[in-house]
């Protein structure tokens, strides 16, 4: 599992219920390729999944292009 180490700052709005989240731009972008490479694993995983032709058509397919 991966750990960020952060030091965010939470905002909260006037009834004390949290509204916001501050965090160090590094460690946004660190979640967002976390975030999208995530998505990516799924897309694949699906795709595989549904796939129409075998593995080693493929392959013979992409050769050929």
């Amino acid at each position: 599992m991966i750990e960020l180490k952060t030091r965010e700052k939470i905002f909260y709005n006037k009834s004390g219920k949290p509204k916001s989240v501050l965090v160090d731009y590094k460690v946004y972008k660190e979640m967002l390729e976390i975030i999208e490479d995530n998505e990516c694993i799924k897309i694949i995983e699906d795709r595989g999944k549904d796939s129409n032709i075998s593995e080693d058509d493929f392959k013979k397919k992409i050769k050929m292009d």
